[in-house]
């Protein structure tokens, strides 16, 4: 990690991105309340066409375990953030949908967002990419939610973030 402010740095370098990401988390948390993974979650919330989305989806989109997840949205859904429900069609699945407050809180943080990427990650420094990034996927109801490590589902099977169901994606076998 660099650090920017040791006089060892004879020239003011950008950070990284993991100092970035760092900077981000922290600012996340003073300025909204906010952890990163609720930042995520929000965004992928606010993506999708109907603001919901399957928790099983949202736990591969992150790659995080069932526990953290439950921890991370009882937290959201106590602040008003998120909530949660049962699917009538299969009363196994749990939803989560975001609340307008939750909608508000995206739009604030996003903002924060924007601006500690943008100051930190600026173009041609080292710890920007050399070309822009391809836009992200829209997150319209039907689209697959990248993941580190793959889109592989509890089952192994394919699966797309669909904002009413887990379905498989056809042609996507384990």
């Amino acid at each position: 990690m660099t650090d920017c402010t040791s006089p060892d740095v004879t020239q003011r370098q950008a950070p990284g991105i993991l100092w970035t990401l760092g900077l981000l988390h922290g600012e996340l948390r003073a300025r909204h309340g906010l952890s990163l993974h609720g930042y995520l979650i929000l965004g992928a919330l606010a993506e999708t066409a109907s603001g919901a989305a399957p928790v099983a989806e949202l736990t591969d989109f992150l790659g995080e375990s069932g526990g953290r997840m439950s921890y991370v949205l009882r937290e959201m859904q106590a602040s008003g953030l998120i909530e949660r429900d049962r699917y009538d069609r299969d009363r196994r699945a749990v939803k989560v949908m975001l609340t307008d407050t939750g909608r508000g809180m995206f739009a604030d943080a996003e903002r924060t967002a924007r601006a500690i990427v943008g100051r930190h990650l600026v173009p041609g420094s080292a710890a920007a990419p050399a070309e822009p990034p391809a836009p992200a996927p829209r997150l319209a109801g039907a689209h697959d939610l990248p993941r580190p490590g793959g889109t592989r589902g509890a089952r192994g099977a394919r699966t797309a973030l669909t904002g009413d169901a887990t379905r498989e994606q056809p042609g996507h076998r384990a």
